[in-house]
């Protein structure tokens, strides 16, 4: 009942008089929600349409620290509400001709606004709360999703406080790129030809020995720990081959036939990953001056996020 409630509510055109003339408001846009995050101050998450040329955003306050709007799941069956007003805006605005470009390129997003382009209609909500659900499928993006990655039950904040974390490296699997510091990236350690129901890479035991390949510090079970089949050194056991008894050319930390030590290069001190984060927002209790409603489906913004973590070097 309710997701018929907000497309009743999306598709209304609304009316209201300013001076005596009729003002027709088609909120119905398209819902595919872009970024703006080239502002120090704010981020601007805006829908645009053409003919006539209109803009609906939000923008929202931004500390120094802010990397993006959303970055962490929104906890199960809860949302992040934002009063709207003061720094947190809501505006309706309509043009004198179509803006140009997507993401931080568009013509909304540019610091001085072109010359020609000239704001004919703004209205800015005098109240309202956002409603913001994000979900994140892979928060490190290494093939696996979060939810498969050990990490045990969310606390009233969304966190993860019985997270696995494999290799001691303080760092929990679903947040890890290397889940076992063997320097092989665990999307590499993952079976993506055979996917399972859900689509997914298959887990890999190259050995047989119970332990899946990104969670095994000797894939291939030779006694040589993988990170130490590192012939050149350079942190990369998959530059490294061996020629088998069978003329193939093969990783040398995947057969037992490749049985020579180096010294270990030690581990990949940077942990980098980007993140897909998927957020709905929902404005309720708005009032555009000349617009108000119960609730419309502001729409579904997809930002890819950059996380870089460095370690230190061991003694």
């Amino acid at each position: 009942m309710r997701n018929i409630f907000v497309v009743l509510i999306a598709c209304i055109l609304f009316f209201a008089c300013d001076d005596g003339d009729v003002i027709t408001v088609d909120l119905n846009f398209d819902q595919a929600l872009e970024l703006c995050d080239n502002n120090t101050d704010s981020f601007t998450i805006y829908d645009l349409r053409s003919d006539p040329s209109e803009s609906l955003a939000l923008i929202l306050d931004r500390s120094a620290d802010d990397i993006a709007p959303f970055i962490n799941p929104t906890p199960e069956n809860t949302t992040t509400e934002i009063p709207l007003g003061g720094t947190n805006r809501f505006l309706y605005r309509t043009y004198n001709r179509d803006i140009s470009g997507s993401g931080n390129s568009n013509e909304l997003c540019n610091v001085v606004t072109p010359a020609d382009l000239i704001i004919q209609e703004n209205y800015e909500a005098l109240g309202g709360t956002a409603f913001v659900t994000s979900t994140i499928v892979d928060d490190d993006n290494d093939g696996i999703p979060s939810e498969n990655e050990d990490r045990g039950e969310a606390d009233a904040n969304g966190n993860f406080p019985n997270a696995i974390d494999t290799d001691d490296d303080g760092v929990p699997n679903y947040l890890d790129q290397d889940d076992d510091n063997d320097n092989v990236m665990t999307i590499n350690e993952l079976d993506d030809e055979n996917l399972d129901e859900n689509g997914n890479a298959s887990f890999l035991d190259t050995d047989n020995d119970g332990e899946f390949n990104h969670l095994d510090t000797d894939d291939d079970g030779d006694m040589i720990l993988t990170i130490e089949e590192d012939a050149n050194g350079d942190k990369n056991p998959r530059n490294d081959f061996f020629i088998d008894s069978n003329g193939i050319d093969t990783f040398r930390y995947l057969t037992d036939e490749a049985n020579e030590s180096f010294e270990s290069p030690g581990i990949v001190l940077t942990n980098m990953f980007t993140r897909v984060v998927t957020s709905t927002i929902l404005i309720r209790n708005f009032n555009l001056e000349i617009i108000s409603g119960d609730e419309i489906d502001f729409g579904t913004l997809e930002n890819t996020i950059l996380f870089q973590q460095e370690f230190e070097e061991e003694d």
